[in-house]
């Protein structure tokens, strides 16, 4: 199950690829990659939750409806069936390292009587983060970043940006997508690094392959087996970004 309740559901969350040793061959040789704590004590695995201004599960960062592709959809994301979700929400709660963009992502959303959150994580340093960048596409800047929990990653694009004050970037709201690729049941051992730099096996979540890296600046969406969640729309973007675009 991608979500959790706010309760104390991550300890149903236990599977046994997190009890099992890292297999060298599961990382890229090539390069020196930021590691991440994995438990090998039989504990629960759950992605770092320093975010900007996290505390206590406060919500920071700036939040939007999220409109989702359908119900299906969605049921595949959550690994459940949907009834009828309700509240769909996204937070984006971001900072800036050097030139690229860490920090957390929340996918919030009610059901059944129960309020659902899932968490994503894209690290807090320039090398865990470095593909996720803004850059020009067909004349137009975007921005685009991996985030990842348990059970899966996502990527938020964000293609469209609408000034609503004096050209500052105060008044600047946002549209975008959501993208998921859940990693699937699995025994493979979980290897100490963010899936965005593994490059064989079930926790390979790049888009934009090139070689043992990403090309994260080649299209917009991402490819390679990711879906589209859904979208959003009026994005405070200097609340998302932290005042640091």
């Amino acid at each position: 199950m991608k979500t959790k309740l706010l309760l104390s559901f991550v300890a149903l969350m236990a599977v046994s690829c997190a009890k099992k040793e890292f297999a060298a061959n599961a990382v890229s040789s090539a390069t020196q990659v930021p590691v991440v704590d994995i438990p090998t004590d039989g504990s629960t695995y759950v992605p770092d939750q320093t975010g900007v201004g996290y505390d206590d599960g406060d919500i920071y960062g700036s939040t939007a409806s999220f409109q989702v592709t359908s119900l299906n959809v969605m049921s595949e994301y959550t690994g459940r069936p949907m009834n009828n979700p309700q509240q769909i929400e996204v937070n984006l709660n971001l900072a800036k390292y050097g030139d690229s963009t860490g920090g957390t992502v929340r996918i919030s959303y009610s059901d059944n009587g129960y309020r659902y959150e899932g968490y994503f994580t894209a690290g807090h340093s320039e090398a865990e983060s470095q593909y996720n960048k803004w850059f020009t596409k067909s004349g137009k800047k975007v921005w685009h970043g991996f985030f990842e929990d348990y059970l899966g990653a996502i990527v938020v694009v964000i293609d469209g940006v609408t000034d609503l004050g004096d050209g500052g970037t105060a008044d600047q709201t946002a549209t975008g997508s959501v993208w998921f690729k859940n990693f699937g049941y699995t025994y493979a051992p979980r290897p100490p690094a963010w899936c965005w730099f593994v490059s064989l096996g079930p926790y390979d979540c790049r888009a934009w392959k090139d070689g043992n890296g990403v090309a994260t600046t080649r299209s917009v969406n991402p490819d390679n087996g990711y879906k589209k969640l859904g979208t959003f729309s009026g994005l405070d973007l200097n609340g998302a970004f932290n005042g640091d675009l």
